[in-house]
């Protein structure tokens, strides 16, 4: 039988290999982020993808390795919330592309719920015995 601190530390990786991975992706298509964070009108847009790749690869490696917890996942919070208010407008559009932004924007709501209760576990408590 798996523990609660077992499902909350397989919980925690899968919810930072989302940032990880886009981070990563960031790093892949440096270009054509900055374009896109550009066309946001975010200011420095170069300087907004350096700060996001390091929000999203450092601060998602230590979460998913268990550095730093609770901090971290409150920055990544703290974070998510901006993107999300910057990138997801979903009010100003119309149709199928306010459709799909709302999706975004609910989906990024989410994760910032899964980031505050992983912000509230302590992690140093110790693990639940099974029976």
């Amino acid at each position: 039988m798996i523990t609660h601190y077992s499902t909350y530390r397989i919980g925690r990786v899968l919810l930072a290999s989302l940032f990880v991975i886009s981070g990563i992706f960031k790093i892949i298509g440096f270009a054509g982020t900055v374009g896109y964070f550009g066309s946001l009108g975010l200011p420095l847009p170069t300087l907004a993808v350096l700060a996001t790749i390091l929000v999203e690869v450092g601060g998602g490696l230590l979460l998913m390795t268990g550095r730093g917890v609770r901090p971290v996942s409150l920055v990544i919070a703290l974070f998510t919330v901006g993107a999300t208010l910057s990138a997801h407008h979903f009010w100003t559009l119309e149709g199928a592309a306010a459709q799909g932004q709302m999706i975004h924007f609910l989906k990024n709501v989410a994760l910032i719920g899964a980031l505050l209760l992983v912000s509230s576990i302590d992690p140093e408590a110790q693990p639940e015995q099974t029976r």
